[in-house]
Formats: C-alpha cells, sequence, structure tokens
C-alpha cells in the first residue's frame, strides 16, 4: 500500500512541477507581452486620442497646401533631380509624392485591435486588415489632395503594401483594396491604378527602399514635394547621414514629414533583430536595447574655464580681453556621417570637389572618432577657452557642437566635409559674413570664412578664416616639380585681395587659420627676377608699414610639438593681424595646447593644435 501510495505521490508531484513549468511559460509570455505592449499602448493612445496629434497633422497639411502654388511654379524635391540640367527639370509636368500608411491613412485601429487581442503585427492580420478597406484619413490630406488636383498636380502614392504580381495584366487584390479605401475617402484619382506604386509590383520594385520607384516617377515628372512618416520615404538613411546638414533644409520646404509614435525604421534601428529567437524571448530583449540607446546626460551648455570655476567670458561692458583661436580639428565628423561615407570612399590623390562629400580612401581608416574620443577633444576646447575659434577640416555646425557645446557658429555652405568656419562663445556679439569665394578657385579649394566680432561698436573688428592648399609647405613657391604649390600660388591674390579690402574700409583685420606654409623658416626676397613668388610671408606682408603691415603671432614664438616627439618641428596654423588690430594685442598673451601622450596614444584627437592670441578691447 505504501508503494502505491509513493507511486501516486511521485505522479502527482511531476502533474504539479508540469503544471507549474507550464504556468511559468505561460507568465513568461503574458510579462514579455506587457513589457512590450505598454510601449505600443501609450503610442496608440497618442496617435488615436491626443488633440496634439491631430493638430501637428492637420498644420502640416495646412502649410503644404498654402504652399502649392509656389511649389508647382519652379523647383524639384528630389535629390536625384538636383543633377539634371534645370530646363530639362522644368519642362517635366508636376507631381507629388506620398508615403500611404501613417500619411494619408490612419491604421492605428489595427495596432489597437492588436493590443486587445494580446498580439503584434503579423503578414496575415495586416492583409486582413489591408483588405477590410476600412482605414480613415488623417486630419487635412483629402483636402490637400484635393487642392493639388484643382491645380494639375499629380500625386503618385508609393506604399509598401505589397503586391506580388506575375503578369502585367494579373489584378493585385492589395491595390484594388487600397484604391477602393482611397476612394471611399474622396481622394481624386482614386480611380486610377498607376497612382499607387506597390512593392513587388515590378520586378525591380521588390525592395522596401522606396528610391527606385521616385526615381521611375522622377524620370516622367518633376516631383515638387514628399509627404511621409518615416525617414526612407524621403531618401535612404546612410544618404541623409552623409548629406544630412543640406537635406535637412528640405524638410518643411518640398519634404513634409508626419508624425508616428507606433512604428517605424528609427524604431527598428534601435531594437535590432533576433531572428533565432522566438517572439517572446525577442520582445524583453528588444526593449533592454531601447533602454540602453536612452541618453541620460546631455553635454555641457558651457565650456569650462582653465583657470577658474567661470567662464572667460562675460556679457558686459568692460570686459578686458577677447582670446581669438584657430584649430584644425583634422576631419572632424559625427559618427553617423562616418559610417555613411566610409564605403564610398575615393582614391588617393583623387581631385574632390567642394560640392562632393567624399573621403580619402588612405585615411579612412584613421577618421573615425568614439564618444570617448569627443570628450577629450572637449577637455582641450575647455583648456583653449578661447572666445573665438576659427576651425579647419569641420563637417558643418553639428559636428563643431560636440567639441563646442556653448558656442554658436559661422560655417561656408561648402558641401565637401572640410569646411571652414568660426565657432563663437555665446554672449559674444557677431555677424557672420558672406563667405569668401575667391580663395576656393572655382571650388576646387576651401573657401574662406568672414566673421565681424563686436559689430558697430569700438571693438569691431573682421576675420577671415583660412585653409590654403596642403602639399608646399617649404621652399620655393615657383618650384616647378611641385604642382601643388602653383595652387597655392593661385590664393595669393585672394589673400592680398581681402586685405586691400580691408584696408580700403578702414576696418580692424585678422587672417588665421591653416595656412599649410612654414612662414616663420621663410627669408630673403619675396619675388625671383621674373617676379615669380619665392614665399608666402614675404608676399603677404606689406613693405610700406601701412595698415596692411602684418604681424604674425607664431613669429617671435618658440615651436612645441602637439605631442612629444611628434613628426613637425614647426608652425603652420597661425594668426596674423593688420597694423591697427596688432595695437591690440595683449602682451604675453600668445597660447598654445598640446596633447599629452597618453590621451593622443588613446584617443583620436588631430594632427594639429590650437594657437591663439588675445586682444585688448575698450
Amino acid at each position: 500500500m505504501s508503494r502505491v501510495l509513493g507511486v501516486i505521490w511521485r505522479a502527482r508531484c511531476f502533474v504539479i512541477v508540469g503544471l507549474l513549468a507550464g504556468f511559468a511559460h505561460i507568465a513568461s509570455a503574458e510579462d514579455s507581452f506587457n513589457s512590450t505592449a505598454r510601449e505600443q499602448l501609450h503610442a496608440v493612445l497618442w496617435m488615436q486620442r491626443a488633440a496634439e496629434y491631430r493638430a501637428s497633422v492637420a498644420q502640416v497639411y495646412r502649410l503644404a497646401t498654402e504652399r502649392l502654388p509656389q511649389l508647382k511654379a519652379s523647383g524639384s524635391a528630389l535629390p536625384e533631380q538636383q543633377a539634371l540640367p534645370a530646363a530639362q527639370i522644368e519642362a517635366l509636368p508636376p507631381a507629388i509624392i506620398m508615403d500611404v500608411d501613417e500619411t494619408v491613412l490612419d491604421n492605428s485601429y489595427y495596432q489597437a485591435r492588436q493590443l486587445l487581442d494580446r498580439g503584434s503585427f503579423d503578414d496575415s492580420s495586416w492583409q486582413r486588415w489591408v483588405m477590410a478597406s476600412s482605414a480613415t484619413a488623417l486630419p487635412g490630406v483629402v483636402q490637400f489632395a484635393r487642392a493639388a488636383a484643382t491645380l494639375g498636380i499629380r500625386i503618385f502614392y508609393v506604399t509598401n503594401r505589397e503586391c506580388p504580381v506575375a503578369a502585367t495584366s494579373a489584378i493585385c487584390a492589395v491595390k484594388a483594396a487600397t484604391q477602393k479605401n482611397f476612394a471611399a475617402l474622396g481622394f481624386p484619382g482614386a480611380d486610377d491604378p498607376d497612382n499607387f506604386l506597390l512593392r513587388s509590383e515590378r520586378p525591380d520594385w521588390t525592395a522596401s527602399n522606396k528610391s527606385v520607384r521616385r526615381q521611375y516617377i522622377g524620370a516622367r515628372y518633376r516631383v515638387i514635394a514628399l509627404f511621409g512618416d518615416d525617414l526612407r520615404d524621403f531618401v535612404e538613411r546612410d544618404r541623409f547621414d552623409a548629406n544630412r546638414e543640406q537635406l535637412e533644409q528640405l524638410f518643411g520646404a518640398r519634404w513634409f514629414m508626419l508624425p508616428n509614435a507606433m512604428y517605424g525604421s528609427w524604431e527598428r534601428a534601435l531594437a535590432g533583430g533576433c531572428a533565432s529567437l522566438s517572439a517572446a524571448d525577442c520582445a524583453p530583449l528588444q526593449l533592454d536595447r531601447k533602454y540602453a540607446a536612452l541618453v541620460a546626460e546631455p553635454p555641457p551648455l558651457e565650456l569650462a574655464a582653465a583657470s577658474n570655476n567661470s567662464p572667460r567670458w562675460r556679457a558686459v561692458a568692460g570686459k578686458a580681453r577677447v582670446r581669438i583661436a584657430t584649430w584644425n580639428i583634422e576631419y572632424l565628423l559625427e559618427p553617423a556621417t562616418y559610417s555613411a561615407l566610409r564605403g564610398s570612399c575615393v582614391a588617393d590623390n583623387a581631385k574632390v570637389t567642394g560640392a562632393e562629400r567624399l573621403l580619402p580612401c588612405d585615411i579612412v581608416p584613421q577618421l573615425e572618432r568614439t564618444a570617448a574620443d569627443f570628450a577629450a577633444l572637449r577637455r582641450y576646447a575647455a583648456q583653449l577657452d578661447a572666445d573665438v575659434v576659427a576651425l579647419e577640416e569641420v563637417d558643418g555646425e553639428a559636428a563643431a557642437r560636440q567639441v563646442f557645446p556653448g558656442y554658436e557658429f559661422c560655417f561656408t555652405s561648402r558641401p565637401n566635409v572640410q569646411k571652414n568656419g568660426f565657432a563663437i562663445r555665446r554672449g559674444v556679439p557677431f555677424r557672420c559674413e558672406n563667405e569668401y569665394l575667391p580663395l576656393a578657385l572655382d571650388d576646387m579649394q576651401r573657401r574662406g570664412v568672414v566673421l565681424t566680432l563686436f559689430p558697430n561698436s569700438s571693438n569691431e573688428m573682421t576675420l577671415l578664416g583660412v585653409h590654403l592648399r596642403s602639399g608646399c609647405p617649404v621652399g620655393p613657391l615657383s618650384d616647378p616639380a611641385n604642382p601643388k604649390c602653383a595652387i597655392l600660388t593661385q590664393q595669393i591674390p585672394a589673400l592680398k585681395g581681402w586685405i586691400a579690402q580691408q584696408v580700403a574700409a578702414g576696418r580692424r583685420f585678422a587672417l588665421l587659420g591653416d595656412f599649410n606654409r612654414r612662414m616663420t623658416l621663410e627669408t630673403g626676397l619675396a619675388h625671383d627676377a621674373a617676379g615669380n613668388a619665392l614665399n608666402l610671408w614675404g608676399v603677404l606682408d606689406a613693405a610700406d608699414k601701412s595698415a596692411a603691415d602684418l604681424t604674425n603671432i607664431v613669429a617671435a614664438q618658440p615651436f612645441t610639438k602637439c605631442v612629444a616627439g611628434g613628426e613637425y618641428s614647426s608652425f603652420i596654423d597661425t594668426v596674423v593681424v593688420g597694423r591697427d588690430l596688432a595695437a591690440a594685442i595683449a602682451d604675453k598673451s600668445f597660447v598654445r595646447v598640446t596633447y599629452s601622450a597618453a590621451d593622443a596614444a588613446q584617443y583620436r584627437l588631430s594632427d594639429h593644435c590650437p594657437v591663439g592670441i588675445e586682444f585688448r578691447l575698450h
């Protein structure tokens, strides 16, 4: 009997253990659902219930409707059309490209149904929803579409709803259902299947990437505007990262972005994939990745001073000095931009125009910077403690802000990643002037950037930031064996011309930056007997001791290497000051910030280090 009872007891234990394991599995699945469903719950409710969401959508379409006549008049929204001759583009009939889901149609009902059914997105449930043709229109979009039709503008709907058609004569049920949905909502052109371009409808339309379909339309129409709820409705993410500064200007002008908190390529990129895991195991892993992507510490809004606990600049009358410096930070790129450009580098010594965003292959491996690298550069910027810094080889304001938080910026608009610019400590009065294009030699070289400090005051001064042609650091400029010297020589008239303009206007001025020339080593005649330039400093420095008489701030300074044991042994970065401004140079104010050997070994810094000088203020 005891054996029987023992067997029964053990059997009951197995059953209980099995039930507990089953309950544990159910609980785990339920926890997994709850952890991810709460994200969607908040997003779906915001898009269904928030007046703020509906107002955001309505104002996008109201703005776009008001802009329709202007958009139709001229121009294109497609980056692929920018390279075409203007006359060719303008000859094409106007059209607009719109995404469908969460740009035109509201599918939050599908998302809500999945939440209530304790499910998630899957192809079969999505197909059932699409075939029902029940989606509603977002606020203002029908009115916008009718206004465009009235002006004779055709609208194409480019969607990743899938339409695998084996033969051109076959009827695509998904397309028919989408057209039916549009017709029920009163959209013009809903009865024309050619207005809807679905994924997989043609052999070359199989990718979720919409660029091929946009180009298909762009070959026949001038695309005056793009609408979407995802960056990829406008441009591929890698292309955007590589050209962010230029492409961002299109938003609100010809690109119109709708908010979507429920889903998108941004969310998929953050969460990552886990294809080998079950949905229950994948969900918490994706959630952990999202938490890991949160950034809770913003960069400092002001740089700390090197000598005390307060910033050097005070935006009050009576400040005694202003510190001006120059720093070439060697291909300073945002990490996303670097990643986007590294795969399409150009061969060594290939010419890159000012309009191209390309990197040379020989140095690509050296250019990637981490968050720790940027933090180290910020520390040296704090040590420099300059009020104004001329910057070279910096890819615009976004990259510069990584090193100079708390500063404002003036940059040349040259698309090439090697830009000249200025970082100006917030509170210092300034005015960005027109770029100085003569230095660029048909935009094959870096442009000059011009800044006026303390405009319309007794402290006013004008600065020209330069980055001259490299490859001719020493020797006669007329050296026939070095073609780069010839290019540098071609830039001299532009430099002299700018100096002459400042003198004629009675301005105090300085030129600063990377001159790519060891001017402190230049001696002897400025020109040979035939009038050919021999040295840069002799040509620039006027002999008549007029207001153009120049002071090179590094001329009397002992050279210190950026890193002990470094390669270079003389200055090429400097500040060159006109006579009237030179009178305001503060005694013993020269500054040169060098790098510690430990930092240079651990971090990606630069092959240049900054130099600067202070000017007395009235």
